[in-house]
């Protein structure tokens, strides 16, 4: 049998998934410089300070509306699309599991390094599903959607359960800052992150870990990012990205109802990460979870079409090399974030010092100096520095990275 467990070579690459992977991240980046930045958790009565209250109140509205679940959303479609064809590329390789594995369990080294500096990190639980998604890779092409929304609406029958079982006995928790804790304020939280010692801002990040992963408990992302991965898969088999996607009415299909429920769902009491304690939040979670969805395969649909129409232009390029190197980017952000804003990088020390939109505006640069240096890179080298060693030592073996 063939031992041809090679990852996907650039040649073989489809184009528009590096796009749209380089706008998921922007998206990302977006939604992430909440927490570097320190806006997320600075007491509410301090946030009201730092700008116009009209314009902080309008741009944090559309962060909700249009970008907060979305692009980790289209992030995790196009993983279950890497699995998928790498997948259906080894069908009858004894070989790729052993391989595939390896490669999760680097990827959870990676994300476990960048979680013990960034609660917010997303790398552990892809690791962690990636798992659990080689385990069901024999599920047959015509079940992949069908196993998609079951998983992708199991935290909706959970919250049904916790609701009945003791989510209405639990203490209701005064929302003092956008992101609030129990058992720590949001002062103190703050000052963990603004001091120059770096073991002191890491303990309190480890602090924030501990209850992200809590909050997986409510939310149950884990489930809705197994189901997200099985409908990339679906979407990808039914050629979805080169066929449907290019649709005017399925866009406009997908753009009508991801803005009207997601406007609904904005409107009702509740939130896809707390405890449901009635039926009308539940119902929110419902609604919520089926706006985001659709929004987001409007804004897949939407760039399809874009780029189907004007593929040579150059911010399509942009976005091409920066999904290339979507793992460097990732971890990129991060590390640009906390040089920027955490005291003890001893730079700028902006933490939680900053209206949101003048935290938008770091963003804006962030993403430019980015996009600037993935292009450059490309020009010399066939991969992103994080996905060169990270394929190295998954298949045991030192790849030239340099161009010829």
């Amino acid at each position: 049998m063939s031992n041809n467990t090679q990852p996907t070579a650039a040649k073989d690459r489809i184009v528009f998934l590096d796009v749209l992977r380089g706008f998921a991240l922007t998206g990302i980046l977006f939604a992430n410089i909440l927490s570097w930045s320190g806006y997320k958790f600075i007491p509410l009565e301090i946030a009201e300070t730092y700008g116009n209250t009209e314009t902080e109140a309008a741009i944090y509205y559309f962060l909700k509306f249009f970008i907060d679940t979305k692009f980790y959303t289209i992030f995790s479609i196009l993983f279950g699309i890497g699995f998928y064809m790498q997948v259906t590329k080894n069908k009858n390789n004894p070989h790729f599991p052993p391989m595939y594995f390896r490669r999760m369990v680097l990827l959870l080294g990676i994300g476990c390094i960048h979680a013990t500096f960034w609660s917010g990190d997303i790398l552990t639980l892809y690791a962690i599903v990636g798992v659990i998604l080689l385990s069901m890779r024999k599920v047959s092409s015509k079940k992949l959607l069908s196993y998609a929304a079951l998983f992708y609406f199991i935290p909706v029958l959970l919250d049904i359960v916790y609701m009945y079982a003791f989510a209405t006995e639990l203490p209701i928790l005064t929302k003092t800052a956008l992101k609030t804790y129990p058992d720590m304020s949001p002062a103190e939280v703050v000052t963990g992150f603004q001091s120059e010692n770096m073991l002191v801002a890491i303990k309190t990040n480890l602090h924030n870990l501990v209850w992200r992963w809590y909050d997986f408990i409510p939310s149950g992302r884990p489930f809705k990012i197994l189901g997200l991965f099985f409908l990339g898969a679906h979407l990808y088999n039914i050629q979805f990205f080169t066929k449907d996607a290019l649709k005017i009415k399925n866009t406009l299909i997908f753009a009508v109802l991801g803005i009207a429920i997601t406007y609904i769902s904005m409107h009702i009491k509740g939130g896809s990460a707390d405890f449901s304690r009635n039926w009308n939040e539940v119902f929110g979670r419902f609604v919520h979870e089926i706006g985001q969805i659709n929004l987001s395969l409007f804004y897949i649909s939407a760039l399809a079409i874009f780029v189907d129409k004007a593929p040579n232009f150059i911010l399509f390029t942009w976005l091409k090399n920066y999904g290339r190197m979507s793992l460097t980017s990732y971890i990129g952000q991060t590390v640009l974030g906390i040089l920027i804003f955490y005291p003890f990088a001893h730079l700028f020390q902006l933490f939680g010092l900053l209206s949101l939109q003048n935290i938008y505006y770091i963003g804006a640069g962030i993403l430019a100096l980015q996009l600037v240096y993935c292009n450059l890179w490309f020009r010399y080298y066939k991969f992103g520095p994080v996905e060169w060693l990270w394929r190295c030592a998954t298949l045991k073996k030192w790849f030239p990275i340099r161009k010829n």
